[in-house]
């Protein structure tokens, strides 16, 4: 492919490289997620697209907006300014037709701040919402009939609220402005509301190969659990032969989508999936998180909930590690499958079926037993802790004692401190004096896990008890992805005994 905006343009890192490499990259990402869990099997090789150009049906993006002109497209990675890409290769063939007419329509209107355009792969209607300063369209209604006239196939204009700092691309509450309130879309035979961001795939297309996958592995189950439901992309496909199934999301225009379409035998339940009031057992469930995956405590619930699991991940870091917590619950992997819903990026989307079997709570090394994080202990060696490896917020001295407790920092991390501890006793009252003197442990800060876990998968209290007697274990796979996601160098990597990505 060729694109005049590469490589100043960040959004296909990939675009140089011949697709067969592309998928091999793919490949390669979900394999060293899955490395560092032994009992997760080898990755799945990537199916291709069915197509590599014109497959975006929905675009999100910012808005660069002068009186004389505007600009659309991805922020320059060092100026930080907007590119002017509304002729991107990537998007659908009706985005680009109607991104001209579009821009010069919203020429001196600057309290717009992004744009949110989909195109219906079933009918061709096109949706536009913008996120305004004020949550309100410049021009209002008018305005927006005037659009309509201007780009041929556009049927709606909705407006959203920017946030104060323009930092966010998509906006909040959005309202229909003109037109039609919500366009219908399908993948395969399945018939689909969206509403004003809503989300759903990029291209339909290309997703009915990932219905076709779900639908596989969920098998002839009779109940179904659809977890971060949607508009029921997975729900209202299965509700086609099931006796019941259940949507649980938690935003309130996509809970309306689904029940604008579903059958007697679906249920929409609007609640977030982690407050959901889930009772009885389903044949199985399915779960599609957004890329931070799911949370400890959810994945626990869930295994008691279903006996069959099928997770669908477009991160496959947090995949891994999810994939691991449900071991330790007793749903382990049968079965993995890998497809590409977005070429020319490193993006993966991955399918995974689960089943009941023996649970992973602790396992055999040199000198003694190791266990996972999952239920509530640190992960590392059973036994007295001799040492252990925690980190911490802020930059710690290089060593020093502490509640009787000596520490060394081994690096720094994201401008947090790395270090070991041999402690005298237990090591919860040594953690619990570092945070006193302003270095609390990573996850379990309340003022910084959002950030730990957002940006590096990190859903429990950073600590590893490295050694106890004889035996020694090494860091913990969910620990290590952490790292890696933080960026640390490949020589901190290497003292803790753990291998760059690139040699695995």
């Amino acid at each position: 492919m060729i694109c005049r905006h590469h490589p100043a343009c960040p959004g296909c890192p990939l675009l140089d490289q011949p697709y067969p490499a592309q998928l091999a990259i793919k490949k390669q990402r979900l394999a060293s997620a899955f490395a560092h869990f032994p009992h997760l099997p080898a990755a799945p090789e990537v199916a291709p697209a069915r197509r590599t150009l014109g497959y975006r049906h929905r675009l999100k993006l910012p808005l660069h907006i002068t009186r004389e002109h505007a600009a659309i497209g991805l922020y320059h990675p060092q100026s930080g300014k907007v590119l002017d890409t509304p002729d991107c290769p990537v998007l659908a063939p009706q985005l680009r037709a109607a991104l001209p007419n579009l821009l010069v329509w919203a020429r001196g209107k600057t309290d717009l701040h992004s744009l949110d355009l989909r195109v219906s792969a079933a009918s061709g209607e096109i949706a536009a919402v913008f996120a305004a300063a004020g949550g309100d369209l410049p021009g209002g209604p008018r305005a927006a009939r005037v659009l309509m006239e201007r780009v041929p196939g556009l049927v709606s204009v909705a407006v959203s609220r920017a946030d104060k700092a323009r930092r966010k691309v998509m906006g909040q509450a959005p309202k229909v402005v003109a037109g039609i309130h919500a366009i219908d879309e399908s993948i395969g035979e399945t018939r689909y509301r969206l509403f004003p961001g809503a989300f759903f795939q990029v291209d339909p297309d290309n997703a009915e190969a990932l219905h076709t996958l779900v639908r596989s592995a969920v098998g002839e189950a009779r109940s179904v659990l659809d977890l971060y439901a949607g508009v029921g992309a997975y729900g209202l496909m299965l509700a086609k032969g099931a006796d019941r199934v259940v949507l649980v999301e938690e935003i309130s225009e996509a809970c309306k989508a689904a029940r604008a379409v579903a059958p007697p035998n679906v249920t929409v339940m609007e609640a977030k999936v982690e407050e959901a009031d889930l009772r009885g057992r389903f044949d199985c469930a399915v779960l599609n998180p957004a890329r931070r995956g799911a949370d400890p405590a959810t994945l626990a619930r869930l295994s008691r909930l279903a006996s069959r699991l099928v997770y669908v991940s477009c991160g496959p870091e947090t995949l891994a590690r999810d994939l691991d917590c449900l071991a330790a619950h007793g749903l382990r992997v049968r079965g993995a499958w890998a497809l590409d819903l977005f070429p020319q990026t490193p993006e993966v989307e991955t399918v995974v079926l689960l089943e009941k079997g023996p649970p992973i709570s602790a396992w055999n090394i040199p000198g003694g037993k190791a266990r996972g994080p999952w239920q509530g202990e640190p992960s590392g060696v059973i036994g007295r802790p001799e040492r252990v490896v925690a980190l911490v917020i802020g930059n710690t001295r290089d060593s020093g004692v502490i509640h009787g407790a000596r520490y060394t920092k081994i690096g720094m991390v994201a401008t947090h401190s790395l270090l070991r501890i041999e402690p005298e006793g237990p090591i919860i009252p040594v953690l619990a004096a570092l945070a006193r003197t302003g270095h609390p442990v990573a996850g379990r800060d309340p003022g910084t896990a959002r950030f730990f876990a957002e940006k590096a998968g990190l859903v429990r209290p950073f600590v590893h008890i490295e050694r106890a007697g004889e035996a020694r274990a090494p860091l913990h796979g969910d620990l290590a992805l952490v790292l890696e996601a933080l960026g640390a160098e490949p020589r901190l990597m290497e003292r803790l005994g753990l291998r760059p990505p690139a040699a695995r």
